[in-house]
């Protein structure tokens, strides 16, 4: 039986995918769609109307028109700002000033990032061209703060609007850029990075290098099992994606094949946690990804669904429907690698769709708040002041009883050489989002 009802005044692909997410998806309700406006009027219990023709007792949002459209839209939405959320594509004769379902979807879709935007030197949307950045609500989930301004709206209307079923969660995950620091080196690099850290004035560096390789000390970066430790104790899920691709100029992580290397990923594949680092150039050759997915199901004896892009670098839609016909079922990427924030407006979860073909793909994009790299090396923010942001977006997802999703890096989380002085922020930030 359906926890709501709602009625489409002009359905189609885009506006049939959002409603569905916002009021099922987003809500935990089953909400049920009634095509036929007269059966639609019968119907007994919350209901909703995305249209301008109201009905008896449905609460009544008016469509902006984007949703109708079939191509990208030229120019920004409308925004209007207050004491609240943001109001994307200002409309009247509805419930709400402005049209949520054409807001989310403009910013779940990422529609403003098909078009000309302005690009880093990686090809990754700068964060200070978005829509949310020059409008300043880059650092809130405002889709998530538009479903309950809608749902606070609706219970006016009718108070038996059952609860929100959502619970705050964390989702704790790890980027393998490096997987050691000095081991799993052939040997010519091995002598040709300690002539350098001699060069550089690091000698203590060579010494920690000879003690590592000789096993009298553990790698620095050799952290995969503390940072799923510091997971569990902190009642966050856990993630770590591995790059299986050859070496290069970007790629630069330990082969998977050597033994150290292999442990890892038994040990995440064992705790649930193994996912794929496509390599730099995976976004740009097609089959790049097919392969390294593959060696690394090879190594983990065991099925990979998750991904992360390395550099954060794809392509929309091609990147994301290469990762679903590969049966990637979780995707990491969407987030930001010169800002924080919300980079799709959202904590949710949500389904991708795909706009140049105007359909919804199976394939779920799980949106990460917050990195390590960007707050350190972008922000150029100290430690505390890091751990401050991080702590400001864990409140906002809370706020909203969304999932916040952070990403770590060996190199930060061990404390160590040009990192040294962040080993406090991964426990500290665990700490404070713990659920």
């Amino acid at each position: 039986m359906a926890d709501v009802h709602y009625h489409i005044e002009r359905p189609g692909p885009r506006s049939r995918y959002i409603l569905a997410h916002v009021l099922g998806g987003m809500t935990g309700w089953h909400a049920e769609e009634v095509q036929d406006r007269d059966s639609f009027a019968t119907v007994q219990g919350p209901k909703l109307v995305y249209g301008h023709l109201p009905v008896e007792g449905a609460l009544l949002v008016a469509p902006h028109g984007l949703l109708q459209e079939r191509g990208i839209m030229d120019g920004s939405p409308e925004c209007a700002m207050g004491h609240g959320p943001p109001q994307l594509f200002p409309v009247q004769g509805g419930a709400m000033p402005f049209d949520v379902f054409s807001g989310a979807f403009f910013l779940l879709s990422r529609m403003e990032e098909y078009g000309p935007i302005r690009r880093d030197e990686h090809q990754r949307p700068v964060a200070a061209a978005l829509h949310a950045s020059r409008f300043g609500y880059l650092e809130r989930p405002v889709v998530d703060e538009w479903l309950k301004q809608l749902i606070a709206m609706w219970r006016q209307l009718e108070p038996r609007l059952p609860a929100l079923r959502r619970n705050y969660s964390h989702t704790a995950t790890m980027d393998a850029d490096n997987g050691a620091m000095f081991l799993g080196r052939p040997w010519w690099r091995t002598l040709g990075s300690a002539a350098r850290d001699l060069l550089q004035g690091r000698p203590d560096r060579v010494v920690d290098r000879v003690r590592v390789l000789s096993r009298a000390q553990a790698d620095p970066y050799a952290v995969h099992r503390a940072f799923l430790d510091l997971a569990a104790a902190n009642g966050a899920q856990a993630n770590i994606h591995f790059i299986a691709a050859p070496r290069g100029k970007h790629d630069h992580a330990v082969p998977l094949q050597t033994t150290y290397m292999r442990d890892a990923v038994a040990l995440a594949a064992g705790h649930g946690a193994l996912g794929l680092h496509p390599g730099y150039g995976s976004s740009d050759r097609a089959g790049r990804t097919a392969a390294e997915k593959a060696l690394l199901e090879a190594i983990a004896g065991s099925a990979v669904v998750k991904s992360r892009q390395h550099y954060l670098r794809m392509q929309l839609p091609g990147t994301m429907r290469e990762l679903e016909r590969l049966g990637i079922r979780e995707e990491h990427s969407m987030g930001l690698a010169d800002a924080v924030g919300f980079r799709a407006g959202t904590c949710t979860p949500y389904p991708f769709y795909d706009l140049a073909a105007n359909e919804q793909t199976s394939l779920m994009v799980h949106p990460f708040a917050v990195m390590d790299s960007a707050l350190a090396y972008k922000l150029r923010l100290s430690p505390q002041e890091a751990l401050n942001k991080a702590q400001q977006l864990a409140d906002a997802v809370r706020a909203v009883e969304g999932k916040f999703i952070s990403v770590w890096h060996e190199r930060f989380f061990s404390d160590y050489g040009d990192e040294a002085g962040w080993g406090m922020l991964a426990p500290a930030v665990l700490a404070h989002a713990k659920p």
